[in-house]
């Protein structure tokens, strides 16, 4: 029997009009899907003000129950401060949650709804409240706060301590929860990036001064679908890397246009935080260049005028400066001098004159090949029994060889006296 396979469902999303998959949207209690994305649906809520999310709890007939929230919030933000904050994290859990048996109405048997809210605050809140507090006891409790805040503040206590004995909202109320892992350090509004960078107005217009002429060859060259000032950055890319490399047919043109394309959707997808999107065009891009050979190892470098040996040191120098003579000495030579000399003269007249020297190296491949053979000789199972004569007739070679040697040295010495006098 075959095994039956589940074919998993795709829908778009009305504000993004992306095709994804069923899980990246939520569900309605009648089983179909919602119109938005999860990221859409979540993109402006934050965790600690209910007016940004609450309509989405009505639009998926759920009730909110704040102490249930917070209590996903704050375990969500103590692990990842941004999506503590904000974003789908936190709304997956609490609707997750809400399916849970105990919140189902025991009468009917259905889960409760939006309507529900009121009812359940009203019935399960005095459980969830905390006895209350007489003046003097707020007043210590304030005062304790105030201790750990100041001790904090002057160093006597690690964060990691002083977040513990601190309730996640003291620590929003005093700015110290995270603040390098939100945008601007607010919490109340922390999608609110535009206070923090130069905005478009304050920066000059690159497109500016193209004339008509110019915008329709641009248009032309890198389509209508582009800004005016990312036709000057892609045209600026594009002589850059004209200059670079060698370009010579109208394949490589092509290829060029293409890549200048990729890497500018690239960076706009990195500078908007979105890094699948990055990754893919980087992937893109990688492949061609490589096809192209648009890489740092095929750059000709026409311009390099950098000198990279001692060769063409000395040719730049006499270029410029004329031939350079050899530095000659004329300080009288010291002992050291002559020693160095007659060294020389030795060891040229040792190599290229001395009749026993190359008799001398051959006696030397001699002596390894014999000891090759014997090493060889050695692994055999049989090893052969050295004899008195095989040991006579050793030491008589040796003598033979010596007498050769004495030979050759009072004939070279005697043809060396000859050459100096």
């Amino acid at each position: 029997m075959a095994a039956s396979t589940t074919v998993k469902k795709k829908y778009t999303c009305s504000r993004c009009k992306k095709t994804m998959a069923e899980t990246k949207f939520y569900t309605y209690k009648d089983g179909s899907k919602v119109e938005l994305c999860k990221d859409c649906l979540c993109a402006h809520i934050n965790n600690f003000d209910p007016d940004t999310f609450t309509w989405i709890l009505k639009k998926m007939d759920v009730p909110y129950i704040p102490w249930e929230w917070n209590t996903l919030r704050d375990r969500k933000y103590q692990e990842d401060p941004v999506k503590g904050t904000g974003g789908p994290a936190v709304m997956g859990k609490y609707l997750a949650k809400m399916k849970l048996k105990q919140w189902y109405d025991k009468e009917t048997g259905k889960p409760y709804t939006w309507d529900d809210t009121d009812r359940l605050i009203e019935e399960l809140g005095p459980q969830q409240q905390e006895p209350e507090m007489t003046e003097e006891d707020k007043e210590a409790e304030e005062a304790h706060k105030k201790e750990i805040q100041d001790m904090y503040e002057k160093g006597e206590i690690s964060e990691a301590e002083y977040k513990t004995l601190t309730s996640t909202e003291d620590q929003i109320a005093a700015g110290t929860a995270f603040p390098d892992a939100l945008p601007n350090g607010n919490v109340a509004d922390p999608f609110d990036f535009d206070s923090q960078y130069m905005s478009e107005d304050e920066l000059p217009d690159p497109a500016a001064e193209l004339t008509d002429e110019d915008k329709i060859y641009l248009a032309m060259k890198w389509g209508r679908l582009y800004k005016p000032n990312e036709w000057v950055s892609l045209e600026q890319k594009y002589v850059e890397m004209e200059n670079s490399f060698d370009i010579q047919d109208a394949d490589s043109r092509n290829t060029l246009i293409l890549l200048c394309k990729t890497d500018l959707k690239m960076n706009q997808a990195l500078d908007c935080g979105d890094i699948d999107g990055y990754q893919k065009l980087s992937r893109v891009s990688d492949s061609l260049r490589k096809s192209a050979k648009f890489t740092a190892a095929q750059n000709k470098d026409k311009d390099n005028e950098q000198i990279d040996c001692t060769g063409v040191l000395v040719a730049v120098c006499e270029r410029e400066g004329g031939f350079i003579p050899p530095d000659l000495c004329n300080v009288k030579q010291d002992m050291i001098d002559v020693s160095i000399k007659d060294t020389q003269k030795y060891l040229y007249n040792l190599v290229t004159k001395d009749l026993g020297f190359g008799q001398q190296i051959e006696n030397y491949l001699k002596k390894i090949q014999l000891e090759h053979d014997a090493m060889k000789a050695s692994e055999t199972d049989e090893v052969d029994e050295i004899t008195d004569e095989n040991i006579a007739e050793y030491y008589e070679r040796i003598e033979e060889e010596k007498e050769k040697d004495s030979t050759i040295t009072e004939e070279s010495n005697a043809y060396n006296r000859k050459e100096d006098s």
